[in-house]
């Protein structure tokens, strides 16, 4: 009897944690989907993730050293609150500089504006013999979307070396063309 009711207990415990603890119903990608729709690249890898504490979602594409990703920011908890605060932090600034204005983009019919970003891609061991900062390339747009929200739509290569056909950029171009705030 005692056996019986000591695997009954131990049969609810779990139930009783899970309640404690919410779960979050909503990914990082349906929060994304909420706003802007798209259609992912074809070939790319997709992950999605959330910075903030859930107030950032991200939805990231993926082929070798090129990445096209969607970050939402604007709601209460978010690292950025305005277009202006994410313009001058560390996500849109080139060490430290302000990200250098390359013309416009069209989203959904839209014209936006275009930046560029440098960051670094290898830090070097500052005990280790010297070697140059390698840096990569990023070049966003900002859509307005519902409320005070935006999302920075950007293409980025994380690597040093230029690509020569330009493909990461291309596939972005066509991925530009799919994108519309909902």
């Amino acid at each position: 009897m005692r056996f019986l009711l000591i695997a009954a207990l131990l049969a609810f415990a779990p139930a009783a944690g899970a309640a404690e603890t919410p779960m979050k119903t909503k990914t990082p990608a349906a929060a994304v989907a909420a706003l802007v729709r798209f259609t992912a690249p074809k070939g790319w890898t997709a992950s999605d993730y959330a910075n903030s504490e859930g107030a950032d979602p991200v939805v990231r594409f993926e082929n070798l050293s090129d990445a096209i990703t969607l970050k939402v920011y604007g709601a209460p908890g978010s690292a950025y609150a305005t277009t202006e605060a994410f313009l001058a932090g560390p996500a849109a600034t080139s060490r430290g500089e302000a990200p250098t204005e390359e013309g416009t983009v069209t989203v959904a019919g839209r014209k936006l504006k275009l930046y560029r970003r440098r960051f670094p891609v290898n830090i070097p061991d500052p005990h280790g013999p010297q070697v140059p900062l390698m840096l990569g390339n990023e070049l966003f747009a900002i859509v307005p979307v519902k409320g005070k929200r935006f999302v920075v739509l950007s293409c980025l290569r994380e690597s040093p070396v230029p690509d020569a056909e330009g493909s990461g950029e291309k596939v972005w171009a066509a991925f530009l063309k799919t994108v519309k705030p909902r």
